[in-house]
């Protein structure tokens, strides 16, 4: 797994617009653009969080540089972007950390121009592994049974695996003062709340795949 710089993002309450938080997109860029339309989302003074995975199985997965240089996006990091990071650093696991994002769905990566690749690499190299917005955590898989963010950040590389791979009863929430944990990475067929969090993948790439599946994006309360 790599590491990551900035592994938590903390942002105050949007004082513009709205919030809202979306499960993971895998590449669906069109039935997200759709979903933000029907919403009556405002790029200049709202913002989109997500979950993560942001590439790999659907339609459109070169798109995301778009959203992740965007202003008004933000994202954690993903199992899947993860993928791609470790596919792309030369070591001695290299390839079989280049075929594994193969089979999971990346193909796609290795079909653009080397300056294309290497701008969504750098894009993804700088997605947090947490977004604390308020009393609300935005993750990917689960957070960490942690009684403070300080602990994430102080050995990042510690914590990935929990962050990005689980599945299962989700861990207890011990950090003081928070309220929900958005996540997504296990797909489930409507959003569903356990306790303080709240999986909202609900599928999106799965009717791509001759299957029913769609896009979940929900306001954030203020």
């Amino acid at each position: 797994m790599t590491g990551n710089d900035k592994s938590i993002l903390y942002l105050d309450k949007n004082s513009k617009g709205k919030d809202f938080v979306c499960g993971d997109i895998h590449g669906c860029f069109d039935d997200l653009e759709s979903e933000l339309r029907k919403i009556g989302f405002n790029k200049n003074t709202d913002r989109l969080f997500c979950v993560g995975d942001l590439i790999d199985r659907g339609p459109k997965s070169e798109l995301a540089i778009n959203y992740m240089t965007s202003p008004w996006f933000f994202s954690t990091l993903g199992n899947h972007e993860d993928m791609l990071l470790m596919a792309n650093i030369n070591s001695q696991d290299q390839y079989d950390n280049f075929n594994n994002h193969l089979v999971n769905g990346g193909r796609w990566a290795y079909k653009l121009a080397p300056e294309e690749l290497n701008a969504i690499l750098e894009a993804v190299g700088k997605l947090p592994l947490v977004i604390k917005l308020g009393n609300t955590i935005i993750t990917h898989a689960a957070l960490p049974p942690v009684e403070s963010l300080e602990e994430i950040e102080r050995n990042p590389v510690a914590f990935m695996k929990t962050i990005l791979w689980f599945r299962g009863d989700y861990p207890p929430v011990k950090i003081p003062g928070i309220s929900k944990v958005y996540v997504g990475h296990s797909i489930i067929r409507n959003p569903k709340q356990t306790g303080k969090y709240i999986n909202i993948d609900t599928g999106a790439f799965l009717k791509y795949w001759e299957n029913e599946g769609s896009l979940t994006i929900m306001e954030l309360e203020s």
